[in-house]
């Protein structure tokens, strides 16, 4: 692609800074346009072509952020690189931009010499993701997938896509040999830009493959097209997240919270026996998924799955530095340089299970502050259940309170978890009605378009004061940890 033919789009509501960088870029032959403001910006964005947005993040109305966010949600940051500007080079704007999708960033005042090699990087990732005359029988590259297109040699035909991830798209899909529905994952490009992160993808296969128990998602195939593009074949699932639940009902009844602890901690338990640690267990991860005889729980993405002990030293796989996992769920061991299990997995369940009991997590800290949040994890002791629900039973909160033990060796294991949480839920039958009224461990159920139903948790209170934190990054967890 010639440079006249790239179309870059400059937003900052500082004219100087504008004229400087949009005169240089313009005397190396880009098409430039700028915008004064986020508006303007979002404006110019939906009225004509843009190949690559620099974005300041502060600015007065929408700022650079919100900016993005919006973007995000239309264009992927592999059809739409956005470069991140602020004056704050340690601000934690730059880890919410990273969050939001931005593929890049750059400090004020701008070095014109680093930004326009990011630029050049990120347009020639670009091209090189999106060919952009591919013959007309090759496979199709990632800006080619739409309804319709086929794939995988014509084995399947996809259909709309249904949800993004951290590390790709997912799509309803249909495998025409079989004539049988399937989702597909399609990973970003920014995912396989090496060697290392393509042998990553490809054990997200394995690892899920090798959870042979019915409430695993189940994987069919999986590879990488002749045009680069990776992808995972997996059983199409037919209902809503456990995050979607918490938003309808803000908190489940102890005896609901255990109908989803005991598949999931079964399926843990199989994964840890082969030296499988999952990582990410949050509400986003557990699955609901509807069948004509009822309701199945279902663990999502072993994708961030790292083989660990002799497993580990085998396939000796890295995360890029990257240390994966949600901040709000992360067990203390994965924020040292020591060794973790399933252990880590079984903390993480018991900072859901809190979630799921009280609406709230053990932990608060201030809203886009992710390493005070850390900091809490590792030296400080989580809140009780009962001093954010007093109607909830004592008995509920030893079973918790040892899964947020800060020492692994404290914990009980996945199936041990499982055991003392339904033994306290057995010997606490429901015998009050809480302050909304409604019967403490009543459930109603969803209609949707077909005759299926879904039950979920009735019980409402007041709305979530904390709302889900960002992913963290591994840098930040060097500063905490003090390692290089």
């Amino acid at each position: 692609m010639e440079h006249q033919d790239i179309h870059l789009l400059v937003v900052d509501d500082n004219e100087s800074n504008r004229d400087i960088i949009s005169r240089q870029l313009k005397r190396r032959g880009y098409n430039v346009v700028v915008a004064e403001d986020g508006e303007r910006g979002l404006a110019i964005v939906e009225s004509q072509k843009i190949d690559l947005i620099i974005l300041d993040i502060m600015m007065p109305g929408i700022d650079g952020l919100e900016v993005l966010r919006r973007l995000r949600l239309k264009h992927s940051a592999a059809e739409l690189p956005i470069i991140m500007a602020s004056a704050k080079s340690d601000s934690p704007d730059i880890v919410k931009s990273a969050e939001l999708g931005a593929n890049d960033h750059v400090g004020k005042p701008l070095d014109f010499a680093i930004v326009l090699a990011k630029i050049q990087a990120l347009l020639l990732l670009k091209a090189a993701a999106v060919p952009q005359t591919p013959p007309d029988n090759s496979e199709p590259g990632l800006g080619d997938l739409k309804t319709g297109v086929l794939m995988a040699g014509d084995k399947y035909r996809l259909g709309e896509k249904i949800g993004t991830g951290t590390f790709g798209a997912v799509y309803k899909a249909r495998h025409l040999e079989l004539d049988l529905d399937v989702a597909i994952k399609v990973l970003q490009p920014s995912v396989t830009s090496n060697d290392n992160s393509l042998q990553r993808f490809r054990q997200e296969g394995v690892a899920a493959c090798r959870v042979q128990h019915p409430n695993a998602v189940t994987i069919y195939d999986g590879g990488v097209t002749e045009a680069g593009v990776a992808f995972l074949v997996m059983e199409l699932l037919v209902g809503e997240s456990l995050a979607q639940v918490l938003e309808v009902s803000q908190r489940l009844s102890p005896r609901r919270a255990n109908e989803i602890l005991q598949p999931v901690c079964a399926v843990l338990a199989e994964a840890h026996a082969q030296d499988l640690v999952h990582r990410d267990i949050k509400p986003e991860n557990i699955f609901l998924h509807r069948t004509n005889h009822g309701e199945v729980v279902k663990v999502l993405d072993f994708g961030i799955a790292k083989l660990v002990g002799e497993a580990a030293i085998r396939d000796n796989l890295t995360a890029d530095g990257w240390i994966l996992g949600t901040p709000a769920y992360i067990a203390p061991e994965r924020l040292s340089s020591r060794g973790y299990d399933g252990k880590s997995d079984v903390y993480s369940m018991g900072i859901m299970l809190f979630e799921l009991l009280t609406g709230q997590r053990p932990f608060n800290a201030p809203k886009d502050d992710p390493m005070a949040l850390i900091t809490l994890h590792v030296y400080e002791q989580p809140a009780t259940l009962r001093s954010i629900c007093p109607d909830l039973a004592p008995e509920l909160e030893e079973p918790i309170a040892q899964a947020l033990s800060k020492d692994p060796a404290d914990r009980p294991d996945a199936m041990a978890l499982a055991q003392a949480f339904a033994q306290s839920v057995d010997n606490n039958a429901p015998t009050t009605t809480p302050k909304t009224g409604r019967t403490a461990f009543g459930s109603r159920s969803i209609e949707e378009d077909t005759d299926k139903t879904l039950s979920i948790d009735a019980l409402a209170i007041e709305e979530q004061k904390q709302r889900r934190k960002p992913r963290l990054f591994g840098n930040l967890l060097k500063k905490l940890t003090g390692s290089d």
